[in-house]
């Protein structure tokens, strides 16, 4: 498998790539992230679509409504949704729903410990700005292991005041690993690729 370093750049290099596809290669690339989100990842992408319920509903509302175009429902005047808005706002549905569900799929095979190293990882050029990078990957992973430890109900404004039940002490162990043959090609691929990109005509 590769480098979780490798996992986040791949992950983020796809999000990005996604925002320019035309609406049938989004249509089936969206279907095909949908579907490995419900097979490998359904509770996790359960949890991602209800905590983003209404930054959905706001945004597909917000290009219905706010594009010019030809209204759908004249009897609403310019409140009504227009047909160039809905399609905007669809398409935008669908990048959002993408990103979600290729990040369940993510977070589920990749672990805590690997995605702190994948971070440890890419925040790499910040070391040399000064930036501890160590410090700020256990922190994380400390971060990430009470929220995980915490009982349910556990309100946020506790976290802020710092009511964190006492116990024994945490041991986090933060685990690094090179980069591989197969990393490096990947990390090729994608420079080639972004490179014909914007090397492209548009």
């Amino acid at each position: 498998m590769l480098h979780p370093t490798v996992r986040l750049i791949v992950w983020g290099a796809i999000a990005a790539f996604i925002q320019w596809l035309p609406a049938t290669g989004l249509s089936l690339m969206c279907a095909a992230a949908l579907a490995a989100g419900v097979r490998l990842a359904p509770q996790r992408l359960q949890l991602l679509l209800k905590r983003t319920r209404w930054l959905i509903l706001s945004l597909v509302l917000l290009f219905a409504v706010a594009t010019p175009g030809v209204y759908l429902l004249p009897s609403l005047g310019s409140f009504g949704p227009t047909e160039e808005g809905a399609r905007l706002g669809f398409g935008h549905l669908m990048r959002l729903v993408f990103v979600l569900a290729t990040l369940a799929v993510l977070l589920q095979i990749t672990g805590m410990e690997d995605l702190v190293a994948g971070l440890h990882g890419l925040i790499r050029p910040l070391s040399w700005l000064g930036l501890d990078r160590g410090r700020v990957a256990v922190r994380l992973m400390l971060a990430m292991h009470y929220v995980e430890q915490s009982p349910p109900g556990r309100r946020w404004r506790e976290w802020l005041q710092g009511n964190v039940a006492e116990g024994e002490p945490v041991r986090l162990r933060l685990q690094t690993s090179p980069l591989g043959l197969a990393d490096f090609a990947v990390l090729a691929g994608l420079t080639l690729a972004g490179a014909v990109l914007i090397g492209a005509p548009s």
